[in-house]
């Protein structure tokens, strides 16, 4: 075995050990279900704002209420963004037909054309998540601190294109996701929220 390919299969082993003791401390604490409905469970009502007909209808408080459950804490600067930008900024997101990243990139950099104030990766990731969380995972603190305790953090995730770094966070998820076996990555999330919170150090 070369070492590079040796280095590769230690990492692999640590990260299978972190997020093994990670799980048995989760599941001790025995509230992963009752926090995820607690996340999750009354999200369905906002799914449904995200329609692309409905979206035209987006009121002042839908859109702030989605903005709150994202995890924005600039509500204030978020409130001075015209309800028509709100929503062709979340039309672009999330129905149109350029790549993925650029998408991300033009709704959440700080240069990006669709930018709303107050608003960046968590509103667009979450937004994502709410239409399709098969697909798309929500991008918050805690998700970053998880990956580092399982030692399965992407080091691209630090710097560069933020559309391509999102897309790094989404295959890291997706071998969580494999290892978790949960139906969505509203699941994912949960979880990395819980392991967020645990007690220093996980393992």
């Amino acid at each position: 075995m070369s070492t590079s390919s040796h280095r590769t299969a230690q990492l692999d082993l640590q990260a299978r050990s972190g997020l093994e003791a990670a799980l048995r401390q989760v599941a001790d604490q025995g509230q992963l279900e009752h926090l995820h409905q607690e996340r999750w469970g009354q999200t369905g009502t906002m799914a449904a704002w995200l329609g692309q007909e409905a979206l035209a209808g987006l009121s002042e408080s839908q859109a702030l209420a989605l903005y709150r459950a994202s995890g924005g804490t600039h509500t204030a600067q978020f409130r001075t963004s015209p309800i028509a930008d709100i929503r062709d900024s979340l039309d672009f997101l999330l129905y149109d037909t350029i790549s993925l990243e650029s998408r991300f990139a033009e709704f959440a950099a700080e240069d990006g054309f669709y930018k709303l104030a107050g608003a960046g990766k968590e509103l667009a990731s979450f937004l994502l998540c709410l239409r399709e969380p098969g697909l798309f995972a929500p991008w918050r603190p805690y998700t970053e601190r998880a990956l580092r305790r399982l030692e399965m953090y992407p080091a691209t995730l630090r710097q560069g294109h933020l559309g391509l770094r999102y897309l790094d966070l989404l295959d890291a998820l997706q071998r969580l996701r494999q290892q978790l076996g949960p139906a969505d990555f509203r699941w994912v999330d949960s979880f990395c929220y819980t392991v967020g919170r645990l007690p220093k150090p996980v393992f």
